[in-house]
């Protein structure tokens, strides 16, 4: 289990808990923030990045036993003043990973460039935290577009193919099932990519630097 990591690799452990709780806080406060501006002024009261709020309790309990965690801002569509009000709230959150993803990619783009001296150990604790700030945003952000229902991805797709909320509950289940097994399976997969991509950007920035 993800715990384990408290006491095998406490710091490891601190930092990835860091970065979920901050990058799912700022997923839900982006989502919140837009429904607001969009009219559902009730969704103020998610704008916030206090996790006990945009997680609860539960949540934190999970990411520190298992590693998993989600949040959710509440939004009441009869208040959001167009049709494409929705679609605006659900890519929002998926944008907010995308925001962070790219500046982690920034960052692991000078460190490679600027090539800091600094001690071993720093270095590592500095490095592991800002590709783990990419891998995990980027692994949010593609989750989270997944058209299963409850994802932000269905809310898009119904959002722009209507006739998908006429779909029957049995079917819906169904398919919620499939994409998220499917999603939990293919989970490393992400992460996998998103090292790739950062670690590619890190060396990127070291060849600009040592040119």
């Amino acid at each position: 289990m993800f715990i384990k990591m408290l006491f095998t690799s406490p710091l490891q452990f601190a930092i990835i808990c860091l970065i979920l709780v901050f990058s799912i806080c700022l997923h839900e406060y982006f989502h919140a923030w837009t429904a607001y501006r969009e009219g559902d002024l009730d969704a103020a009261e998610f704008m916030t990045l206090n996790p006990l709020r945009q997680m609860g309790f539960m949540s934190l309990l999970m990411l520190a036993i298992v590693g998993i965690a989600w949040g959710a801002v509440p939004v009441d569509p009869a208040h959001l003043r167009s049709r494409r009000s929705m679609l605006k709230v659900a890519l929002a959150g998926p944008a907010a990973n995308l925001l962070l993803l790219l500046l982690a990619a920034a960052a692991a783009f000078i460190l490679g460039m600027l090539n800091v001296k600094m001690s071993q150990q720093m270095q590592l604790v500095i490095f592991y935290f800002v590709i783990n700030f990419g891998v995990y945003n980027f692994a949010l952000m593609i989750f989270n577009l997944i058209p299963a229902p409850g994802m932000d991805g269905w809310t898009v797709l119904s959002e722009l193919f209507p006739r998908l909320r006429q779909v029957s509950s049995e079917v819906v289940k169904g398919a919620m099932l499939f994409l998220i097994l499917l999603a939990f399976i293919g989970i490393r997969y992400l992460f996998v990519a998103g090292a790739w991509i950062m670690i590619r950007i890190l060396e990127f920035g070291a060849r600009i630097g040592g040119a």
